[in-house]
């Protein structure tokens, strides 16, 4: 299977799901969030953890993805995810809850939450373009192999102070 196709496949899984056209991953915040590997020290806010109060921060994560619809996904936007499910949690549930950036001042956060690739995990010789972190935790090293229009994405794994290469994806653009 192609990428092209992979990512049609990807693209109508999402479609189907509920009356919702596209979901934004955000719907699912809390459950994503605890299933990705977490950064060095990364705590999370123990009411998460309580199976009865799942289905109130699952409901909070939907609620939440709903009122910032239109807010542009950049760098900042799940700061403003976070502070209106903190408010929702607050006012709807009675709720205390701490956002992750507030729990781990020393973590930067990025897009939909992932912690940004540190400096000490960016050490590398190869000539990488770009790295990412993907929604369940999975970091890409994005190389260019020098010709035609295909990219190498490097999933790695940073095990004992060195990246540890577990699988390879080529995309073509």
């Amino acid at each position: 299977m192609s990428a092209r196709s992979l990512v049609l496949v990807i693209a109508f899984a999402f479609t189907c799901e509920a009356d919702i056209p596209f979901r934004d991953p955000v719907y699912r915040e809390t459950a994503l969030r605890h299933t990705r590997p977490r950064a060095s020290g990364e705590k999370f806010d123990s009411k998460e953890s309580d199976p009865k109060l799942r289905e109130t921060f699952a409901a909070a994560d939907a609620a939440a993805e709903r009122r910032v619809a239109n807010v542009r996904r950049d760098e900042k936007f799940i700061f403003h995810f976070w502070s209106t499910k903190k408010d929702i949690l607050r006012r709807q549930y009675g709720i205390d809850w701490k956002t992750p950036a507030e729990l781990n001042p020393q973590i930067a956060y990025t897009s939909y939450g992932q912690p940004q690739i540190t400096q000490r995990e960016s050490r590398t010789s190869n000539p990488i373009v770009f790295l990412d972190r993907d929604y369940q935790g999975k970091v890409r090293a994005w190389t260019k192999p020098g010709t035609g229009e295909e990219s190498i994405a490097y999933v790695v794994r940073f095990e004992r102070r060195r990246w540890k290469i577990v699988d390879v994806e080529r995309w073509l653009q």
